[in-house]
């Protein structure tokens, strides 16, 4: 009994030691990518959350439904729940000094300005100066002072 054991320790032992020597390198997660565009203050994570800071309290609306004010930040970060306004202190997207414009971080362009995609998330100058937003199967717009989402 004691010799199977032992044989069932030793095949134990080395099962867990196997996946050790071939596991690959662990990457850390992609940072942050803070940018820009006039003065909304944009940060998508590595998790692929993308927050804006809006400069002056905005109008949201779902579709035709007005959310009851006006909102100050809004964020997409979670799958399930659609953007969202954020009631955090302070400006949580916004770099000390202000964030780099999106024409200087961009990863591509869209039809019609700069583009950043990042960790799944990717935001957008587009038509007659609109700007928005998606991430995790959501996303928001943002023309003329007004933000849908």
């Amino acid at each position: 009994m004691k010799r199977n054991m032992t044989r069932v320790a030793g095949i134990v032992g080395v099962a867990c030691a196997v996946p050790v020597l071939f596991a690959g390198t662990a990457e850390a997660e992609p940072g942050t990518k803070y940018f820009s565009v006039g003065s909304v203050q944009c940060a998508i994570f590595g998790n692929g959350t993308v927050g804006c800071d809006l400069p002056a309290p905005t109008p949201l609306t779902y579709g035709q439904l007005p959310f009851s004010f006006p909102v100050s930040e809004i964020v997409i970060d979670m799958h399930w729940l659609p953007a969202h306004p954020t009631f955090d202190p302070g400006t949580p997207y916004t770099l000390p000094g202000g964030n780099p414009p999106l024409s200087e971080v961009k990863t591509g362009d869209g039809q019609w300005g700069p583009a950043i995609e990042h960790a799944g998330a990717s935001c957008a100058v587009g038509f007659h100066g609109s700007f928005g937003c998606a991430a995790k199967g959501r996303g928001w717009s943002m023309w003329s002072g007004r933000i849908t989402a």
